[in-house]
């Protein structure tokens, strides 16, 4: 039980640190994707092939497809999941996407979202993801 919660709080503060990151990157560079930790996935045996990573890699510096996979995310209602080829994006179909909308005064501002492989603890992502979300979108409403 400790480690559990030993591991939601790596994955918690390393969210907010992405968070962090993401909000300085768009005022200095006016980003639409900003991808961090892209490394974290050759530790998953799933994922490890290197024609596999390679493309991952590829999709992860060109943005466009994982800006389209995002969008997807920006209306939803709480967290969406794309489970395998469910993104629709070849590189992406031994991965899962987690992810959700953060807003200012009911606006979609951005979408925060975790890639993975298709094994991942759901279980832990998808509460951290949506707390993350919650907590961001209310942190910029307080600052307005």
């Amino acid at each position: 039980m400790e480690n559990t919660w030993q591991q939601m709080d790596e994955m918690m503060r390393s969210a907010i640190k992405m968070v962090n990151y993401a909000f300085v990157e768009q005022r200095e560079h006016k980003e639409e994707v900003v991808i961090r930790g892209e490394t974290n996935l050759m530790q998953y045996e799933d994922i490890a092939d290197m024609g596999q990573m390679r493309q991952l890699f590829e999709a992860f510096h060109e943005k466009q497809h994982i800006l389209s996979i995002l969008n997807q995310v920006s209306n939803a209602d709480g967290v969406k999941l794309f489970i395998g080829n469910e993104s629709r994006y070849q590189p992406l179909n031994d991965c899962s996407v987690v992810a959700a909308p953060y807003q200012i005064d009911g606006q979609t501002m951005g979408v925060l979202g975790v890639i993975g492989p298709t094994r991942m603890a759901y279980d832990k992502v998808i509460p951290i993801v949506d707390l993350t979300t919650k907590l961001l979108s209310s942190a910029l409403n307080h600052e307005n």
